[in-house]
C-alpha cells in the first residue's frame, strides 16, 4: 500500500503563498500593464539585418530577369511572354568567390559592380533576399554581405535603440543570429498618418543610414498591424480563453459535483493569474503566442486536475466510511508519481524548446515552464483545498441545522 501524505496540513499556507503570488500579478497589471506586441497594439514590427554592400546588380536588356539568393545559391530566372523562360541556379559554394559569380552573370548580361574589397570574397557570404525577388534593369539594385569575421561586426543595441527611437518610441529586441546582427523593431501607431508603415519603414531606413552608413541595412521583414484588427483581435482572444473556461466549467460540473468543478475553475484562474504576473514583471511581449500558451496550460491543468478527481471518486466508493479530508490524502499521495513524471517529462521538452530557440518560441516556452509548474500546485493545493473547504462549510451548516432542529 501506498505512503498516504497528509496534503490537506498544507492546504492553508499554500493557499496563502498562491494569494501572494496573485496580489503581485494584480499589483503588476494595475501598475505597469502587460507589454502588449503588434498583435494586440497597432503598430508596426520590423526585423533588420546590419550588413555590408556587396554591390550592385544590373541589366542593360529588355528581358527583365529577376533573382533570389538564398543560404546556398544564387537563382537567376528569365520568364515572361517574349522571352525564354530559363532559370540558372549557381550554387555559392561551388562558385567560390564573388569574382567568380559576376564571371558567370555576365554571361547572361547582368553586371555585378563590386563594392570596395568585395570580389576576393567567398560568395556564401551573400545576404539572403527577403520578401521579394528583385527585378533587374537599368535601375542598380544593392546585394549585401555578411561580415567577415566577428570583428567586423556594427551595430550595438544602444546605438540601434537610438536611431529607432529618433523615429518614434522604439521596443527594440536582438535577434540570435551568428552571422551578423539582427534585430526587430516595433513602433507604435497613434492613429493619426493614414500611410504610417510606409513613412515609418522610410524614415527608419534614412535614421539607419544616419547612424551606421549608406546601404548598411537590409530590411528583412515588416509586420503592420492596423488599429481597428489589433482591438479586434484583443478582444476574441480573451473571448475564446473565457469561453473555455466556460467550456471547462460546464463539462468538469456535469462529470463531477459543481463545487468540484467551481475548484477547478478556481485552479485554472489562479494558473491565469500565474502567468500574466509573470508575463508582466519580465516585460515579455504578450501577443497571439502568450495566449497560445495560456489556453495550453489550461488544457495541461483540466487533466491534472480531471485525473486526481476521479481518483477522489472512485475511493469514495471503496472507502465510504473515510472522511472526505483522508480520501482526499489518500488520491493525491496514489496520483502523485504519476504527476511527477508527467510535469517533469513536459518540462524537459518545454526546456530544450526554450534553450534551443529564440523570438517568441522562446517566450512561449518560458511561459508554459511557469505554467507547468503553476498547473501542478493549483491542482493539487488549490482545486483539492476549495473543495475540501466547500465540503467543511457544508458539514457545519448542516451540523447547525440539525442542532436547531433538535433544540426545537
Amino acid at each position: 500500500m501506498k505512503h498516504i501524505y497528509k496534503f490537506h496540513t498544507a492546504f492553508l499556507p499554500a493557499v496563502i503563498v498562491a494569494l501572494i503570488f496573485i496580489a503581485f500579478s494584480v499589483v503588476g497589471l494595475v501598475t505597469m500593464g502587460l507589454n502588449m506586441g503588434v498583435d494586440f497594439k497597432a503598430g508596426i514590427n520590423q526585423t533588420v539585418l546590419l550588413a555590408y554592400p556587396a554591390g550592385e546588380l544590373t541589366f542593360a536588356g529588355d528581358k527583365r530577369p529577376s533573382f533570389e539568393i538564398t543560404q546556398n545559391a544564387f537563382t537567376l530566372v528569365f520568364s515572361g511572354a517574349e522571352v525564354e523562360n530559363r532559370t540558372l541556379v549557381y550554387e555559392l559554394a561551388k562558385i567560390g568567390t564573388l569574382g567568380n559569380l559576376a564571371q558567370e552573370l555576365a554571361k547572361e548580361g547582368v553586371t555585378f559592380t563590386f563594392a570596395e574589397g568585395a570580389e576576393s570574397l567567398s560568395a556564401t557570404l551573400l545576404v539572403p533576399t527577403y520578401q521579394t525577388s528583385p527585378d533587374l534593369g537599368t535601375d542598380p539594385v544593392v546585394v549585401y554581405r555578411f561580415p567577415q569575421t566577428e570583428a567586423e561586426r556594427f551595430g550595438a543595441i544602444e546605438e540601434v535603440r537610438k536611431a529607432a527611437n529618433s523615429v518614434g518610441s522604439a521596443n527594440v529586441q536582438q535577434v540570435q543570429n551568428t552571422r551578423a546582427n539582427q534585430y526587430m523593431i516595433r513602433i507604435s501607431d497613434p492613429g493619426n498618418d493614414s500611410n504610417f508603415a510606409q513613412n515609418t519603414t522610410r524614415k527608419l531606413l534614412a535614421a539607419f543610414e544616419a547612424q551606421f552608413g549608406k546601404n548598411r541595412v537590409v530590411f528583412m521583414k515588416t509586420d503592420y498591424i492596423g488599429a481597428r484588427f489589433s482591438a479586434d483581435l484583443g478582444r476574441s482572444s480573451w473571448i475564446l480563453v473565457l469561453a473555455s473556461l466556460a467550456v471547462i466549467m460546464i463539462y468538469a460540473s456535469i462529470r463531477f459535483k459543481f463545487q468540484y468543478a467551481s475548484g477547478a475553475i478556481l485552479a485554472l484562474v489562479h494558473d491565469a493569474f500565474i502567468m500574466l504576473g509573470f508575463m508582466v514583471w519580465t516585460r515579455m511581449e504578450f501577443n497571439t503566442i502568450s495566449i497560445a500558451a495560456i489556453l495550453t496550460i489550461l488544457g495541461y491543468s483540466i487533466n491534472d486536475t480531471i485525473i486526481i478527481f476521479d481518483r477522489v471518486r472512485e475511493d469514495h466508493k471503496l472507502f465510504p466510511t473515510d472522511s472526505l479530508q483522508t480520501i482526499f490524502d489518500r488520491s493525491i499521495s496514489e496520483t502523485l508519481g504519476r504527476t511527477i513524471i508527467t510535469s517533469i517529462t513536459t518540462l524537459l521538452a518545454v526546456l530544450a524548446l526554450y534553450f534551443g530557440t529564440s523570438g517568441s518560441i522562446k517566450d512561449f516556452a518560458a511561459a508554459v515552464t511557469v505554467g507547468i509548474i503553476s498547473g501542478t500546485y493549483s491542482t493539487i493545493f488549490i482545486a483539492c483545498s476549495f473543495v475540501l473547504f466547500e465540503q467543511h462549510i457544508r458539514d457545519r451548516k448542516n451540523k447547525n441545522t440539525v442542532s436547531k432542529a433538535a433544540k426545537a
